[in-house]
This record gives structure tokens, sequence and C-alpha cells, in this order.
């Protein structure tokens, strides 16, 4: 009787199996921003150099400029040491890591504790109207802090600034002698911290195999002439629309019938002249006359040009209508909706304030104009000329 031999299933060559592998795990990984104010001064003879060029018109005004060397990219997120490359800006330990125990998400946990030091040199240079340096000077600043951090014996911690970042708080335009002897910048420091260790892992995985040369690009041709194109134009930013409309003046009247408010309501208005929406004004005084517990003042802070609408109405008359945002006299923030309407028979007007909810709380009704006036005139824009 024969031994009973179990028959195994032939594999191919390079299917997924069990592979031990050396990677780098990481433990722990924070990334932030830290932030440090210094106060730089000028020696004497940079003073002096300040002052001989403020007095010659033809470099007027000076401005301090600051700038800081360039970090690595965030990625790679590791890799060799840099600092021999990065003299001008370092990240460092500075003493030993300490255990400790933090509470995290109701329990009690071990981690570490280390001080990180981040340094940067940081040149500051004042230059004039026509960009030429008037003087400079190199300084550098430094953050020390704390972390808490998975960071258990065996494990290496890598340190990587990203990005630095410089300031000049105030006074960055110099235009009259006397000087400033010093002045405060800020410098920020963004940061990546990771804690690794190198650890053999066995993975489910199969070998890669090399692809084939199967990619190919049009070859740009190169004696072609350039095509004339014209910088692109920013149409949201300018030259910005024409109003249809315009009104200025300045009128008061009763709240019409159906107001929240009963009191007298002035208005003080300058939109669109020169047709445009640019320098526009609009400010509004109510009295309330039940005691004047409810006076307020409005003043529009911005209108939406695509609100600002112009329509014809009964007696040869032109209506204006436009939105935008405001605040009171109180400090309050309210959109607002305001129309005006000028004809024969008399000005009206009507203003709407609305609250962040979209509840209007001040209606002030038609108000019929019973001392100044509001002069609402057409604009001509390109839609109103025809080529014949």
């Amino acid at each position: 009787m024969g031994l009973n031999h179990k028959k195994s299933i032939p594999k191919a060559a390079n299917s997924l199996q069990e592979e031990c592998i050396r990677v780098q795990k990481v433990y722990d990984w924070v990334t932030d921003t830290f932030s440090v104010t210094k106060q730089v001064s000028f020696n004497p003879e940079q003073l002096r150099k300040i002052e001989e060029a403020l007095e010659d018109p033809a470099r007027r005004p000076l401005r301090l400029t600051c700038q800081t060397p360039a970090a690595p990219p965030p990625f790679p997120l590791n890799g060799e040491d840099t600092r021999a490359e990065c003299e001008t800006f370092l990240c460092e330990q500075v003493g030993e890591k300490r255990d400790v125990t933090v509470s995290l998400n109701g329990n009690f946990v071990d981690a570490q504790l280390v001080e990180l030091l981040f340094t940067s040199e940081v040149r500051v240079a004042v230059v004039d109207r026509n960009g030429r340096v008037v003087t400079h000077l190199t300084t550098d600043a430094s953050v020390l802090e704390p972390f808490v951090l998975c960071y258990p014996d065996g494990t290496d911690l890598f340190c990587k600034i990203t990005r630095i970042l410089c300031k000049i708080q105030t006074g960055t335009v110099l235009l009259n002698a006397p000087a400033p002897r010093s002045f405060n910048l800020t410098l920020t420091f963004c940061v990546d911290i990771q804690i690794e260790a190198e650890v053999k892992l066995e993975v489910l995985a199969k070998f890669c195999s090399p692809r084939n040369n199967d990619l190919s690009a049009e070859e740009a041709e190169m004696d072609s002439c350039p095509e004339v194109e014209f910088p692109a134009q920013c149409p949201d930013i300018f030259p910005r629309p024409n109003c249809d409309c315009s009104v200025s003046g300045e009128a008061s009247g009763r709240t019409g019938s159906n107001s929240t408010e009963k009191g007298r309501l002035s208005v003080l208005a300058d939109i669109c002249q020169n047709c445009s929406l640019s320098d526009s004004s609009l400010r509004f005084t109510f009295e309330d006359e039940n005691g004047g517990l409810n006076n307020f003042d409005f003043t529009a802070d911005s209108f939406e040009q695509d609100s600002l609408t112009c329509e014809p109405c009964e007696g040869k008359g032109l209506k204006l209508m436009v939105s935008g945002v405001g605040t009171t006299n109180e400090g309050e923030e309210f959109d607002f909706n305001f129309a005006a309407v000028s004809r024969h028979s008399g000005s009206r007007f009507q203003l709407q304030l609305i609250d962040e909810r979209g509840v209007t709380v001040f209606e002030s009704g038609i108000v019929k104009v019973d001392k100044g006036s509001l002069e609402v005139e057409d604009c001509v824009t390109f839609d109103d000329i025809k080529l014949k």
C-alpha cells in the first residue's frame, strides 16, 4: 500500500507571497506653526546711510524688507539630516526626553516630553524707491517649544522646518527723517516632526516588473514664431460695469404704513456718481417717535454691483434699487436693500435691514419725501448704443 502524498498546487513565478521588508515605521507625526517677535536695531553707520537717503527726494520713500532662507518642501517627509546644507536655519532637540503621563480621550497614557529649538537667520534690507539697497543687516530669531510625543527608546526624532515667514509689523515705509532706531519683526516657523524607527515587516507582496517604454511626447517646433497674445484681462476686477442710473441728494420723511417702526427717516445718498459704484455712499438716520428708544444711524459699507437695477416708473420717473452691507452706530452689521424713485410728483425711498439669519429687522415702508429731494438720473451705457 503506497503512501498518500499531498499534491501541491504550482504557483506562478510572480504571485503574491510572504516577503520580509525593511521600512521606516512612523510612531508619531506632528505639524505645527510657531511665531516669535524680535526687536531689531540699526547701528549708527546704518542710520547715517538711511538718513542720507531720506534727504534725497529722488530716493524717497524707503522701504524695510525682510528675507528668510528657502526651506525644503514638505515632501519627501524625511531623509538625510540637512543641517549641513541649511546652515542659516535649523531645528534641534534641546536636552533629554522625559517620560510623562497625559490624559487622552478620558484615559491616561504614557508619552515623552521633548523641547525643540527652531532658529533662523533673517536678512533685513532698506531699499529706496528705485529698488537699490541703502543698507542691510542680518539677525537671527529662535523659538523653543515643548512637544508631547510617542517617542519610545529605540526610535529617532526627525525635525524639519518646511517654511519660514517674516513680517515687519509696522513702519515698513520710511518717508522722512529721523529714521527709526529699531523696529519689530515677526518670524513664523512651519514645522514637521516625526518619530521613526527602522523595522522589518512580513507582508504579502509580489515583485515589481519593469514597464514597457510606451510613452511618447510630441516634439515642440523650435523654429516657430510665437503667436501674438494680449495679457489676460480681469473683468471681475477691472473695468467695473457701468451703472444704469445714479441717485444723489438729501431727503427725509415719515415711515410708510407697513413699516416696522414709526418715526422719521432721513437719507443722504450719493450712488453711482460718474455712473460708477466706486466711491458711492449711503447713510440713514432714524428718529423713533416713541421716545427715541429705537433711534439709529446706518451707513452702507459696500454695494453689490449685480444688485443695482434701474427701471422706469409711472409719471416719467426712474427707480433705482441696490443692495449691500453696512453697519449701525452701535457696530451691528446688516444686509440692506434700498430703493429710490424720482418723478415730477416728488421723491420716495425705502430701506430694509436684514440680519444674518435672513430676518428683516427694520422695514421703512415707502417714505414720501417732505423735506429735501432725491434725484435719480439715467446713465448712458454700451447697451444703450446701437450700431447701425
